[in-house]
């Protein structure tokens, strides 16, 4: 009985341990946006308030994979129900705004990495900014296929989002940052831009 005690509560030191240099490296990243944000003098709608929505979403994500893994023993994955984290989360956005419609599209079953899901939430909040210095509507779509995260957006007012690029220059410097980060790839439609990454 006594090994076994001695056992878990190594296990749970080192799940502990992996959490916490985790945690500060998510904490890094979002020094370096912070940084890069100086840098570049990007035009931000409200700067404070990205910031607060980086942090809800962080401290979202941790609070999130511990309730999903508070059952389990000492469990070593850190993978996070996107469907769980976005259903709250762009809750958690439309509480300051009506201006966001969001579909997701079954993805009930797709666990991502909570690296991933933060980085993801990160460019959601890019996104959302953008929505608020244009004073516009922001349609939002989720889907899953072929084991990539399929994350499509859109503004009514932008006629043609292939010119996307070109409208949001001053916040590229982070979106490519994040977007490699992610393994992922920007698309750009007529109706729509669309994120891909794997589901690793």
């Amino acid at each position: 009985m006594t090994n076994e005690i001695q056992e878990d509560q190594g296990e749970l030191r080192e799940v502990l341990d992996k959490t916490l240099h985790r945690f500060k490296n998510n904490l890094q990243t979002q020094l370096s946006l912070m940084n890069i944000q100086t840098a570049t003098k990007r035009e931000y709608f409200d700067d404070r308030k990205v910031i607060v929505d980086r942090i809800f979403a962080l401290t979202h994500v941790y609070d999130l994979f511990y309730r999903s893994n508070k059952d389990d023993t000492f469990s070593h994955d850190s993978k996070v129900s996107i469907q769980s984290f976005m259903l709250q989360f762009i809750q958690y956005l439309k509480s300051s705004t009506t201006k966001i419609d969001f579909e997701l599209i079954d993805i009930s079953e797709v666990l991502i990495d909570v690296d991933d899901l933060l980085l993801l939430s990160y460019i959601l909040v890019e996104v959302n900014d953008f929505r608020e210095s244009l004073d516009d509507t922001l349609s939002l779509e989720i889907d899953q296929k072929d084991n990539k995260v399929n994350f499509k957006f859109a503004f009514s007012s932008i006629q043609n989002h292939e010119k996307f690029h070109e409208l949001f220059k001053s916040q590229y410097k982070i979106f490519d940052l994040m977007v490699m980060q992610l393994k992922g790839k920007f698309d750009y439609r007529k109706k729509f831009v669309r994120l891909s990454f794997p589901i690793l």
